[in-house]
């Protein structure tokens, strides 16, 4: 016996040497692999946000490209610069000259972090009709990865003091006690990294060190996650802004856009018909002069309302400018006429509107249909025969 102990504890201080630097190691790697995992996809998803931010902003400066206004410019990206995250931003005009500019007057707190993650402006062309008339410029900043980072840095160091205590007090039994707790926290920053599977979580270990250093490592891929919820939130909700009117909350030209292709290929396959309605307010412009801005916003948000109310779950109908509204009827009964289908919506905005100072205004609206594939087996020539239609319609509506 008294021969066997100083082999025992001579073997232990080898394995404690050995096994210290290997651990330290390990869990070094494996911190840093998720960091880097974490700080890969929180720059992913800055990026699309940044791009979702330029599309809602290239909605909100459209008209102001159009007319070349400054100050509609502006209240156009008023909210871009209420989202944090946003340094700098720029609108040029078709020429390249600038139409307006803003810079957030908050400080960008980790200069560094801001030429890692935003080298360069997102940049995004404005189209009309198919046509560039402008482009937005939005530059980022490290706002909302500052807290990310510190929390990062502070978990990581956090695990590794927690390692390095715990080894020199355990002074490791035998290796094969150390190589599963060690492989299964290897694996774990191994799917992180490789999959992004930041659900993935240590279990828990029979060494009361690495079990603690596994619930670090788990608090971690917990603020991971909520980051990545959080950015997915995010992205979503500007995704909604990016597609959506902000003042009736109907679909925007740009969703009209990919929903008229979709229902195209979708016809073109199934080779059924539907009908394109275009939509214009009568003397919209006499509302605002008459009764004010205000005034106009509740005939238009009424208007929304009466047209979606109208339709069929099926079918689709978004707001593409000032007075403008368009409707696919999808599919339609072949034994329906293009006027009855005027006449529908004719009559489902015939009632009075309300108005905010306590007035109503009747609105008369005009109308064309197009349909598919009577009138044009693609987007542009829909459109075109749909806003042919609707002019004459209000060319009748005058005499």
């Amino acid at each position: 016996m008294t021969d066997r102990v100083p082999r025992r504890t001579t073997l232990q201080k080898l394995l404690s040497r050995f096994h210290f630097g290997i651990t330290l190691f390990a869990v070094a790697l494996s911190g840093i692999t998720i960091l880097l995992a974490g700080i890969t996809a929180m720059r992913g998803y800055a990026d699309r946000n940044i791009e979702l931010a330029a599309q809602l902003g290239a909605y909100g400066v459209e008209p102001a490209l159009v007319f070349n206004d400054p100050q509609a410019a502006r209240e156009g990206l008023k909210p871009l610069m209420k989202i944090p995250g946003i340094a700098h931003l720029r609108v040029l005009d078709d020429r390249g000259h600038p139409l307006v500019e803003w810079r957030s007057p908050i400080e960008d707190p980790a200069p560094v972090l801001t030429r890692i993650f935003f080298p360069e402006p997102f940049a995004m062309t404005v189209r009309r009709n198919g046509s560039a008339i402008g482009t937005i410029e939005v530059w980022g900043d490290s706002t909302t990865l500052t807290d990310y980072v510190r929390i990062g840095m502070l978990a990581g160091l956090a695990c590794l003091l927690i390692t390095a205590l715990g080894t020199i007090a355990l002074a490791r039994r035998f290796e094969y006690e150390l190589v599963k707790p060690l492989n299964e926290i290897a694996t774990v920053a191994h799917d992180v990294r490789l999959h992004r599977r930041f659900d993935k979580r240590v279990t828990s270990l029979s060494i009361a060190e690495l079990d603690r250093l596994g619930g670090d490592i788990n608090a971690l891929l917990d603020e991971l996650e909520g980051w990545q919820g959080h950015m997915e939130d995010e992205r979503a909700v500007l995704a909604h802004r990016a597609a959506h009117d902000p003042l009736t909350t109907m679909p925007n030209r740009s969703a009209f856009d990919e929903q008229l292709k979709c229902r195209l290929e979708a016809a073109a396959q199934q080779h059924h018909r539907f009908a394109l309605l275009f939509i214009d307010v009568d003397n919209f412009k006499a509302v605002n002069d008459g009764f004010g801005h205000a005034a106009g916003d509740a005939v238009l948000v009424a208007m929304a309302t009466q047209i979606k109310a109208v339709l069929r779950s099926g079918d689709f109908a978004a707001r593409i400018g000032g007075d403008e509204f368009v409707v696919i009827i999808d599919p339609i009964d072949p034994t329906v006429l293009p006027a009855a289908l005027v006449e529908r919506i004719r009559a489902s905005v015939a009632e009075p509107i309300a108005l905010p100072g306590g007035q109503h205004h009747g609105t008369a609206i005009s109308v064309g249909a197009a349909l598919y594939p009577d009138d044009g087996r693609d987007a542009a020539a829909l459109l075109t025969a749909a806003d042919a239609a609707m002019y004459a319609d209000k060319l009748r509506h005058r005499s």
